[in-house]
């Protein structure tokens, strides 16, 4: 069940892809779209031939008779499958392990995702077969990485100061597309932060914070960037040796440049001086797109920046499910028509001279992640963009290993990783990361973590996060697995064991699903004890979602959702219910024939805007049948008027007659609460409802009869209040000569976000 938010533990989305055929039984669901619409296009191609289906040996003609496309390929994987049921993978440790859960329907779970797991390693080992390609091993694959991954330092801190000369240009430049400060930190893995800038007179001070190998690559980008540079200048001689190295990079693409010591004076003010915090990257805000892709504005003239906000608003948009069918009734869907916008954008001889390495990342981010369907489409713009001559990075190569890595295709990750190396870039953390998520096993998983922390890569943050969000799990699993277990000295010992930092919200949150699947609430109480008092990681809504699946009552989901919101409604003012928390709730009531409750989550799932296609679908057809049909719809329709309300439901009635549905009733509710807002918290509400409807329960099943007057009394209020008038904006006080990083950020953001 969805949760809310894509994170890295859950499970991939049904698509349906272009006509490519796949053997990876996750992301290939109907390739044959396109040739059962039998429509010329004029769109280009986005995937390779299906011609690995003939490669396959002895598939009898008589399955196409009379079949379907689909049918084939289900049969065809029937047969690979059944085939080779006899034979273990090639591949075991990519192989997800069989989990005995207390609850049944959990463990049925964990058995399907092992039998889709040794079915798509046995699609890989008939491909290769069929191919006569050799097998990659995980042992060969992590020699190769230890071989080409250099061994990182301890972490470093500096202040690099850049002259009154050149300040205002480098700022400049350090907010370009492919030379902000973003770029700099993912390209190297290290930390900069803009501490203070003058737009005038000032200079600009910047904090640099890494190893020594990828402070001394950041320092040699930036000096490389700012052409007007004459001088740099090392303020402690005991980084002499250090500065000397990015001294001699810098003289060979500035030969200008001169090393001076510290006391030194220069010329002018056109230096950078290093002295012995994170900019973090570049997001595009996600946005409701009401109209098709193909009809999104192309700018007027192609700059690296309009490309690139182009290629955000074309990656970025997502489009309403009851739009949807309008939007793209016959095909292609939205996703393959950004696909083949994007391969146009990037093929175009008009708009590639524009494009850049930050769009070229968006694009092919969003391609990797529509599945293998999509995947030649990524390489074929990978390709355009590297004749461009564009200065390539290890960032590029890390979002086609992370892909490979998920469909776990070990062969497809070796290739990338051979590629990148020929190519000169360096292995880093990401790649490392992707190898570790790939792995299943957990004795195979520990030893290449160990490995990776013997390569001084746990000393990156980043990196030394995403090795806890994979190993931690695993400790997790087999500390559940003892009689007495505590999580609060788990979580010391894990601090203990990977260091400070390594906690986040992902992990955070996978943690909670873990204990939740294990049916250990009471763990998860005292975890989120721990991140109220002392703060421990930053939680968001997938944690309240996560606590609300694997609850198994109703009663357990109110008693949660009281249990988070209320601590966290000043401490953590961020933390709301999302639409999939409302779906939750609802579909949780709807079963157990609770009208006040779906009175409740209606109303407050409408004046927040956060209702869904299935909500809105169940109560129209509540709305527009006397009698419909279903034991729970006939049982609720008795109780309509509680659930939207008598006066309401009343005048739209009147209003609508038969064609009556639940946006009609949405309307009302905005339209009456224009400027108002609910006077009590949501989960105040909710509890209060859920007490009315068991009392509703308990007369029915004494056979009571319920009057109108009693009807009014079990019936949850839901009053108003005015909103808070907005605070009036303080007059700006003059500018100083001297601002604020925050400033620099600020303004930096509101230029690169839609």
């Amino acid at each position: 069940m969805s949760l809310g938010f894509r994170s890295l533990w859950r499970a991939r989305t049904h698509v349906t892809h272009v006509k490519e055929f796949s053997l990876i039984h996750r992301e290939q669901h109907n390739p044959f779209f396109f040739q059962r619409l039998q429509q010329p296009s004029s769109r280009r191609s986005l995937s390779t031939p299906h011609t690995e289906i003939e490669t396959l040996p002895d598939t009898p003609a008589t399955i196409l008779k009379g079949k379907t496309p689909s049918f084939f390929l289900r049969a065809l994987r029937r047969r690979v499958v059944k085939q080779r049921s006899g034979f273990h993978p090639k591949q075991s440790v990519l192989v997800k392990p069989l989990v005995k859960y207390p609850d049944g329907r959990k463990s049925r779970r964990s058995l399907r995702k092992h039998r889709r797991s040794i079915a798509r390693q046995h699609f890989y080992d008939a491909k290769h077969e069929a191919n006569s390609s050799p097998v990659s091993h995980w042992r060969s694959t992590l020699d190769f990485m230890l071989r080409h991954t250099r061994t990182v330092g301890e972490p470093l801190d500096f202040r690099v100061i850049i002259g009154r000369g050149i300040a205002a240009e480098a700022y400049k430049l350090l907010s370009e597309p492919d030379t902000n400060l973003a770029q700099i930190c993912q390209r190297n893995e290290s930390f900069i932060e803009i501490e203070e800038i003058s737009s005038q007179y000032g200079e600009l001070i910047l904090k640099l914070t890494g190893s020594e190998d990828s402070i001394r690559k950041s320092l040699v980008d930036m000096v490389g960037l700012m052409g007007r540079i004459t001088a740099v200048r090392v303020s402690d001689p005991l980084w002499n040796p250090l500065m000397l190295d990015v001294w001699r990079n810098a003289a060979e693409k500035r030969p200008g440049i001169r090393l001076i010591a510290n006391g030194e004076v220069a010329v002018d003010n056109k230096t950078m001086t290093v002295q012995a915090s994170v900019s973090k990257p570049t997001k595009y805000k996600r946005y409701v797109l009401t109209k098709r892709a193909d009809e999104i504005a192309r700018p007027t003239q192609w700059t690296k920046v309009s490309f690139e906000e182009y290629v955000a608003a074309l990656v970025r948009g997502r489009v309403p499910t009851h739009l949807s069918r309008s939007l793209y009734p016959d095909g292609p869907n939205h996703q393959e028509t950004v696909v083949s916008l994007l391969l146009d954008l990037f093929t175009s001889d008009k708009s590639r001279s524009a494009a850049s390495v930050s769009a070229l990342k968006l694009a092919v981010k969003f391609i990797e992640s529509r599945g293998s369907g999509f995947r030649q489409a990524s390489r074929s713009i990978f390709n355009q963009v590297a004749l461009l001559n564009l200065p390539m990075d290890a960032e590029i190569f890390n979002e086609f290993l992370v892909s490979a890595s998920i469909a776990r295709d070990l062969n497809g990750f070796d290739r990338i990783l051979k590629m990148m190396v020929r190519k000169g870039h360096a292995l880093q953390g990401g790649a490392w990361m992707a190898f570790l998520a790939m792995i299943e096993d957990a004795s195979v998983k520990s030893f290449i973590a160990a490995r990776l922390r013997a390569k001084k890569l746990a000393r990156n943050p980043s990196v030394r996060r995403a090795m806890g969000r994979q190993m931690a799990i695993l400790d997790l699993e087999r500390h559940l697995s003892t009689r007495e277990f505590d999580i609060k000295q788990f979580m010391k010992d894990q601090e203990m064991k990977y260091g400070t930092g390594w906690l986040d919200t992902m992990t955070l949150n996978r943690i909670f699903d873990v204990l939740g699947t294990h049916s250990q609430l009471d763990a998860c109480n005292a975890l989120w004890d721990l991140v109220c008092t002392k703060l421990i990681a930053t939680p968001d809504v997938v944690l309240l979602n996560t606590m609300l699946t694997h609850s198994r009552s109703l009663e357990e989901k109110v008693a949660a959702i009281r249990l988070i919101l209320d601590r966290s409604r000043y401490s953590m003012p961020w933390l709301q219910p999302n639409a999939t928390t409302y779906h939750l709730l609802f579909r949780a009531a709807w079963t157990k024939v609770y009208p006040n409750m779906l009175r409740v989550i209606w109303r407050y799932s409408t004046l927040a805007g956060l209702t869904n296609p299935k909500m809105r679908h169940s109560l129209t057809t509540l709305l527009r049948y006397e009698r419909p049909s279903g034991v729970h719809r006939t049982l609720l329709k008795g109780w309509e008027d509680v659930i939207f309300g008598q006066a309401e439901l009343a005048e739209m009635r009147a209003c609508h007659l038969d064609r009556l549905v639940a946006t009609h009733m949405a309307s009302k509710y905005v339209d009456q609460a224009r400027g108002m807002t609910p006077s009590h918290p949501f989960e105040i509400k909710l509890a209060e409802a859920f007490a009315k409807d068991v009392k509703i329960r308990q007369h029915l099943n004494e056979g009571t009869i319920i009057s109108a007057s009693m009807r009014e009394k079990l019936t949850v209020d839901i009053p108003l209040k005015p909103e808070k008038p907005e605070k009036p904006e303080k007059p700006e006080k003059p500018t100083a000569p001297r601002v604020g990083r925050d400033y620099v950020m600020r303004s930096i953001l509101e230029n690169r976000e839609l």
